[in-house]
């Protein structure tokens, strides 16, 4: 199993005080080992069909996400460039004990919090 790198699975929170005006912040809910995978046609012209585009899929070994019904979002932590995308897609790949992302580019600049993993 090669891996690339380390990414970090995220989800928008408000970590503003209470009574101050909210600031959505990217905060980590796992991290994993992932390797970068050829988007294939069936899956580029399906999501084209429905009107969204594909930045990148990776395949993320040993990883447990929390909560698939949420809106989550992925941070290459050494990536200069386009560290941030948007989940499109989860899917299982149970013989590999691993997770194929679908990932599009993120238009919102969140911010970060590397600390709360």
């Amino acid at each position: 199993m090669d891996k690339e790198g380390l990414l970090y699975i995220c989800e928008v929170q408000n970590v503003s005080a209470p009574g101050h005006m909210p600031t959505q912040q990217l905060v980590p809910v796992c991290e994993a080992y992932y390797k970068k995978r050829t988007v294939g046609y069936n899956r580029l012209y399906a999501a084209l069909g429905a009107n969204q585009s594909i930045s990148m899929l990776v395949r993320c070994f040993n990883t447990q996400v929390p909560d698939y019904s949420q809106e989550l979002y992925v941070y290459f932590p050494n990536e200069e460039t386009d560290n941030k995308f948007r989940v499109s897609n989860i899917q299982e790949i149970v013989e590999e004990d691993a997770l194929d992302l679908t990932l599009s580019r993120l238009e919102e600049n969140y911010d970060i919090s590397i600390e709360s993993t």
